[in-house]
């Protein structure tokens, strides 16, 4: 284990012996690092926070600080993290609130500088969240998702796979997965398709996608039409069209619908 002279790790913290501790870094008693993970320059780690193998993270990072939340009364909750995570400068992790539970992310996440995971968040696998992306409490977020800089989700809000927000977007309901979505007020502008070729999406499902796309954005019908519907409408037993319908009628806080006016392009 290599720990800058300067660095403060509390004796009870676990950290493997492969970890990196960079200067002035300070870790807490409840802390466990996995293999191969390096804490950089002036970064914070506390409370009961679980860290992977093989995560970066950058200097003046903050993990497992309390939520800013009042409701937080200082019971036992946590951080977890998987593996193969980036961090950039300034990102901060909060705890959950609530006796026993735990804010968490998966692996391979790239955290650009200044992002704000806050309390109870659910964040997936391979998303990437640009400069300034900030994230309420209970937010969640699915997998190979991309957040523009500077972008707002409210909290309670879920974010589907694969879908694509614009810089400084404003999200108060639930995005559903495979789409573009941009603007304050959001607006979905089209089908993320390069998205989609891009983690390997299979043409075939390519193609259901874009059905149903057709069927759910561009129709007269509602949610709950196009649902009571789905099977008529699109291929209801691909896995990816399976993942939609199920996103869509679990949604909590409503789902964007509706559309910009534009042109076929803004599929592409």
């Amino acid at each position: 284990m290599s720990v800058h002279p300067t660095a403060i790790v509390h004796p009870g913290a676990r950290l493997h012996a492969t970890v990196k501790v960079g200067p002035f870094a300070i870790i807490g008693e409840h802390v466990e690092i996995g293999a191969n993970t390096s804490v950089g320059a002036n970064s914070v780690i506390d409370g009961h926070t679980t860290i992977g193998e093989d995560n970066v993270i950058h200097p003046s990072v903050i993990i497992g600080a309390p939520p800013q939340d009042l409701k937080y009364k200082g019971e036992k909750t946590f951080v977890k993290i998987g593996k193969a995570n980036h961090f950039r400068e300034f990102t901060t992790v909060h705890l959950a609130e609530g006796e026993g539970h735990s804010t968490v992310i998966g692996d391979g996440n790239l955290f650009m500088a200044y992002v704000h995971i806050a309390h109870n968040c659910m964040v997936g696998d391979y998303n990437i969240m640009s400069n300034c992306t900030t994230l309420a409490g209970h937010v969640e977020v699915g997998n190979r998702a991309v957040l523009g800089g500077f972008t707002g989700i409210h909290q309670f809000c879920k974010v589907g796979s694969m879908v694509m927000i614009g810089g400084m977007s404003k999200i108060v309901k639930d995005v559903p997965p495979f789409i573009k979505i941009d603007g304050n007020p959001a607006r979905v502008v089209g089908l993320n398709a390069v998205g989609l070729r891009r983690n390997n999406v299979s043409k075939e499902s390519i193609a259901s996608i874009k059905e149903l796309y057709k069927v759910f954005f561009r129709s007269e019908m509602n949610v709950s039409q196009a649902l009571a519907k789905w099977s008529e409408l699109v291929d209801a037993e691909d896995e990816n069209v399976k993942m939609f319908y199920n996103f869509v009628k679990n949604a909590k806080r409503g789902v964007y619908k509706r559309t910009r006016k534009s042109s076929s392009s803004s599929e592409e």
